[in-house]
């Protein structure tokens, strides 16, 4: 199969699998009576959170979010479930994003939130200068597709972090816009600032860190000091959940190192050590790749890649931060029947069958295709006479 041939396939299989996938969501959502699904799944997942912060701050009482007792008996009020396992830590600026789709009936503001974060993934990827084929297969992917039914943010966040990574020096503006929205989840933006620094974008720092300050002082003027000290002491309790009994974030389906390391019975404390030595290992990394004078998507590939193994908290519903990296080694793969290729082609058969075959003994499957995504766009960076080497035909 040539290269056009294999194209062609590749955009018919992702919008046909998109195709079943969005069907079976909808289907789900509208022919569940009420939210619950079982015993302790519901209707969109941890969008239910969302809504939840959402119609607390269209209450006036967006500080009682963050009264873990308050939450979950709100979480319960819309899903009669004995543990619904939920609980809100996000920053107050996320208010600003959960209020309006809380105005909706509950059904209807989750399609229109997973309606809403697709479009701004899309968005992103055009604004990269994706088109056509390229941009189907990107946003109809099993990367893109399979998160969409956890209800998460994922999607909008990962166009973010592209928009941030791609060319900053000479996108700036828009770079510098992204990276200081992405701040309603930090995390993600880790590797951010090395990258800045390493090519001297100085004025997408500057618009980053003042769209950084609006936002965060809007969002002070809504909640006050209460709510910022509530939201602190939400996230203080949030760290010694993940490092301690984790009963609301277990370490299995993470894309982190420390998620790995607690999978394979390290100590929440000895976990977090080696993610520290991990995300700091990764922040030189970024600097190295971020000074050679390469394709800028390289360079925001492995930004991509790079910020879902560094961050210490990142489940597998955010590696549709992979689709940058997955765009690159594609373009330099240059058959399906190369090493690289072969590789993609096995990684996206893992992902689209995720769901089906579950996760490893003592492995993280999110982990397990994070990292590989990282190492590829690595060994291609550093070594690419490495990456062109071709498989027999059969």
């Amino acid at each position: 199969m040539d290269t056009a041939r294999f194209i062609r396939f590749a955009d018919r299989a992702s919008v046909t699998y998109a195709a079943a996938f969005l069907l079976t969501i909808v289907a789900t959502t509208f022919l569940t009576d009420g939210v619950a699904i079982g015993a302790r799944g519901v209707v969109g997942g941890d969008f239910l959170a969302f809504y939840t912060a959402g119609t607390f701050a269209l209450g006036g009482e967006a500080t009682t979010a963050y009264d873990f007792a308050a939450f979950d008996a709100a979480l319960k009020r819309q899903a009669p479930l004995e543990s619904v396992g939920m609980m809100w830590q996000y920053p107050p600026a996320m208010f600003f994003i959960a209020a309006p789709f809380a105005l909706l009936p509950y059904k209807a503001a989750f399609l229109a939130w997973t309606l809403a974060g697709w479009s701004v993934l899309g968005w992103s990827l055009r604004r990269i200068g994706f088109r056509g084929e390229a941009l189907r297969i990107l946003l109809f992917s099993s990367l893109t597709v399979s998160i969409l039914s956890y209800g998460q943010i994922s999607a909008a966040t990962a166009g973010l972090l592209f928009l941030a990574a791609y060319d900053p020096k000479r996108r700036w503006l828009v770079a510098g816009i992204a990276a200081g929205l992405l701040t309603i989840k930090p995390q993600l933006g880790l590797l951010l600032p090395f990258a800045f620094l390493a090519v001297g974008a100085w004025r997408a720092i500057a618009v980053a860190c003042a769209t950084a300050a609006l936002l965060h002082a809007l969002s002070f003027l809504m909640v006050g000091v209460d709510g910022w000290a509530a939201f602190l002491d939400a996230a203080l309790r949030f760290k010694d959940e993940i490092a301690g009994a984790a009963t609301l974030t277990p370490a299995r389906g993470m894309t982190t190192v420390f998620g790995q390391l607690k999978l394979m019975g390290f100590s929440g404390e000895a976990a977090m050590g080696g993610q520290f030595v991990a995300t700091a290992i990764l922040a030189a990394m970024t600097v190295i790749v971020w000074r050679k004078p390469i394709d800028p998507l390289a360079k925001a590939a492995f930004v991509g890649a790079g910020a879902i193994v560094a961050a210490p908290y990142a489940y597998g519903y955010e590696m549709t931060a992979l689709l940058l990296a997955g765009a690159y080694l594609a373009r330099i793969a240059h058959t399906p029947r190369s090493a690289l290729g072969a590789t993609l082609i096995a990684l996206w058969m893992i992902v689209a069958a995720r769901s089906l075959v579950g996760e490893l003994a003592m492995i993280n499957t999110a982990f397990l295709i994070s990292i590989s995504a990282l190492a590829s766009v690595t060994v291609a960076v550093l070594r690419p006479q490495a990456i062109d080497r071709r498989l027999s035909p059969a």
